[in-house]
Formats: C-alpha cells, sequence, structure tokens
C-alpha cells in the first residue's frame, strides 16, 4: 500500500512490503505542484553568485543539475560576473597542487589542497619539469619538459590531454581565445629546426581537436636559464614572448595572432632593445589592462616595469610605468609581478620563494613568509569558472 501526503511542499512516501512487516521513507524535496518557481529570476540569482557557490546547487535537483550543467549558461555566468574570483595556483612534486583567493595570497594559513587533477599517464615524472603554461577563460595549460600539455580547469576537474605533433621539444608555448570563433588555441614554438634558422610555429584548435604546423625563417634565440620568458603572455587578442636576436645583441618581441593565426616582430626602443651587460629583460606579464615587461638593471639596483600602449595594430610605444629597488626585502631580488590588488598594489613573487605587495610609489607595503609550497614556474593564476572546453558537448558533467 501507498499513501502520499504534502508537508510544507515535500512528498513523503510510505512504502510497506506485502506482509506490512517493513516499512521504508523516501521524501522528495522538489517543490510540490502548488508551489511556482519563477526559473528566470532562478537564472538571474545564480548569475550573480560566485563559480564555487553556482557548483554546489548542481546537487539541489535535476532541474538546478540540468541548467547549470548547460554549457550556454556557463558562458553568460562567465560574462556578467561582476567581481569574478581570481585564484593563484601552485604545483608541488608529484601530482599535489595548491590554491589560494589572491586576495588572501599573503595568508599562509588559506592555501588549500587540490584533488581534482588526474596525472595522465604520458607524464610519467613530475618533479621540477613540470610549469604552468598559459591561462584562459579558467582553463589552465600545464606542460612537463616543454613537451606534454594539458588543459585544465581546476574549479571544475575537467582536462584535455594535448598530444604534440611532434616528438621534439618546443622552446615557446602558450594558448589564448579567438571569440570569434569561440575557440581556445594552443600555441608552441620550435626554433632553429635546422642550420637555416627555419623554425616551426605550431598551433592546436579546441574547436576542431588537430594541430596545423607552419615554418618561419626566425633569426632568434632564448636564454636557457629564463624558463619564464618562455610562456607566453596572451594580451588584445595575441600571445607575446620576449626573445633574443640570433647574435644574442638584442632583445626582440614577437607575437602570435590567435585570431589570424599570424606571426610578427613587435619592435621595441632602442634603449630597450639594447641594454648594458648589467642590465636584462627577465619578465613580461599581462595585468589589468597592459602588457609589462620587467627589466632590472643590476649597475644601478633598480627594477623598472614598462607598459606596452597601442596607438594602431601597427604602431606600438612603450612607457615607463613602476620602479623599485632591487633591494626592497634587504637583499638582492628580482620582483615576478603576478597581478594589481583591489586597490592598485601589486602583487608579486621574488626569486626567495615568498609573496610580497607593492605601492604604486615602488615601496613594499608587504611581505610575506617563505613558502615551501611556491615555485614561480609552477605557479599560474586563473579564474574561477566552469566552461566547457570548446568543442566538448553542451552539458557539463
Amino acid at each position: 500500500m501507498i499513501t502520499k501526503m504534502n508537508i510544507c511542499g515535500r512528498k513523503r512516501k510510505k512504502t510497506e512490503t506485502g506482509d506490512g512487516k517493513r516499512e521504508k521513507m523516501q521524501t522528495d524535496f522538489s517543490p510540490s505542484p502548488s508551489v511556482h518557481v519563477n526559473e528566470d529570476l532562478i537564472k538571474e540569482i545564480l548569475l550573480n553568485l560566485p563559480t564555487k557557490a553556482v557548483l554546489r546547487f548542481k546537487a539541489l535537483s535535476k532541474s538546478w543539475f540540468s541548467l547549470i550543467s548547460d554549457s550556454e549558461f556557463a558562458r553568460r555566468h562567465f560574462d556578467a560576473a561582476v567581481s569574478p574570483t581570481h585564484k593563484l595556483l601552485n604545483f608541488v612534486n608529484d601530482s599535489k597542487a595548491y590554491c589560494v583567493d589572491i586576495k588572501s595570497a599573503l595568508c599562509n594559513d588559506s592555501w588549500h589542497a587540490v584533488s581534482n587533477f588526474i596525472v595522465p599517464s604520458s607524464f610519467d615524472l613530475w618533479g621540477s619539469g613540470l610549469s604552468v603554461a598559459g591561462s584562459c577563460r579558467g582553463f589552465l595549460l600545464l606542460q612537463y619538459y616543454f613537451h606534454d600539455l594539458v588543459m585544465w580547469n581546476p574549479s571544475t576537474g575537467r582536462q584535455k590531454e594535448i598530444h604534440c605533433d611532434s616528438s621534439w621539444p618546443h622552446d615557446l608555448s602558450g594558448m589564448g581565445y579567438d571569440p570569434v570563433d569561440d575557440d581556445i588555441v594552443v600555441v608552441t614554438v620550435t626554433l632553429r629546426i635546422n642550420d637555416d634558422n627555419d623554425s616551426k610555429v605550431s598551433y592546436f584548435s579546441l574547436r576542431t581537436n588537430c594541430w596545423t604546423s607552419v615554418e618561419y625563417v626566425l633569426p632568434y634565440a632564448y636564454s636557457k636559464f629564463q624558463l619564464e620568458l618562455r610562456h607566453g603572455q596572451f594580451w588584445n587578442g595575441a600571445l607575446y614572448w620576449i626573445l633574443k636576436s640570433s647574435d644574442k645583441l638584442r632583445s626582440v618581441v614577437i607575437a602570435f595572432d590567435v585570431r589570424e593565426k599570424r606571426l610578427s616582430e613587435v619592435p621595441l626602443p632602442n634603449h630597450l632593445a639594447i641594454l648594458p651587460l648589467q642590465s636584462d629583460i627577465y619578465h613580461l606579464k599581462v595585468m589589468g589592462e597592459h602588457l609589462f615587461l620587467c627589466l632590472v638593471r643590476n649597475e644601478v639596483a633598480l627594477i623598472e616595469m614598462w607598459s606596452m600602449k597601442e596607438q594602431h595594430k601597427e604602431v606600438t610605444f612603450w612607457i615607463k610605468t613602476f620602479v623599485f629597488s632591487s633591494y626592497l626585502v634587504g637583499f638582492m631580488s628580482l620582483i615576478f609581478p603576478i597581478c594589481f590588488t583591489e586597490n592598485g598594489e601589486i602583487l608579486a613573487f621574488n626569486s626567495h620563494d615568498t609573496l610580497l605587495k607593492i605601492n604604486k610609489k615602488g615601496n613594499l607595503v608587504r611581505y610575506g613568509k617563505k613558502h615551501s609550497l611556491l615555485d614561480f614556474l609552477s605557479c599560474g593564476m586563473y579564474r574561477e569558472s566552469f566552461l566547457s572546453l570548446p568543442g566538448e558537448s553542451g552539458e557539463i558533467k
């Protein structure tokens, strides 16, 4: 015998066995037919919640699971975010990763483990060979010894292995977004594949799931000791890298247009391209709405940040924006900017595995403790999202 009762919009089912000796209560938490739920209102509420909160609501009911799993809703949530959550993630040995909200990055007890990354079978060893090569729309591009690649969304755990089209390790890598085709494009550059200075640029479309390669004559070289310069920075539709001319006398900026699939050189003024022996460009970083290069002048113990401005597509110029001492923490140290904080300060790494904050005048505001989890090359900043990868099915599992 089955009887039904309505209690505060919940349906309770009482089920008896044939002999009447055992019974089992089942509760359905879905709204009763008499309760009207405005679906448009629910969508608007969810669109204004942070990613982590929205993902928790997937377990509430089948209808909410279906709504939040819809890829179009995920895109709307990503585009509508007023104050998106940005996190800093750092890999340590093996497959362990820790992340922290950018707002509390200097609080050691704010870091927490991320356990949804599955080590791909192609990654036989990890160690110091793992690095974060790029960040785009909530996904991180991970690579191992400049060969194997994995796309990973730390918020949802979604990941995809990308097998390179060559057994030869690449020298440069990065990824960017093509809004016209709604596609994420992974790019690798292999310099000097033969004695004629021929180089190969390969790009992988997540939407078509295939590689395309083009050969160029690129008279450039990179410094084996500046691994951080080998990860491209995505800004204004293009990926940027800093290289050296083949004679290693000039610094050169190259850009790959993700939409046009075209490689070009971005001119540097002579005072940046040709530097004294004790000076060097050591870092390239997108922060806010600008692309910055970091220049250390050891002869005067200063670090300069220059921002790139585009007047037209073919005309660029650079402005010295920030200057601070390379002895900010009491001893010589390179500074690797990460991002701007809400009040305009610079959150940065120094070369001794610590985080710090610098104000616009170049003064040290706060200095974190040395953190055993921090490794600049294994760190990446990402924005929380529950987007699916281009080319995947319409629902997010």
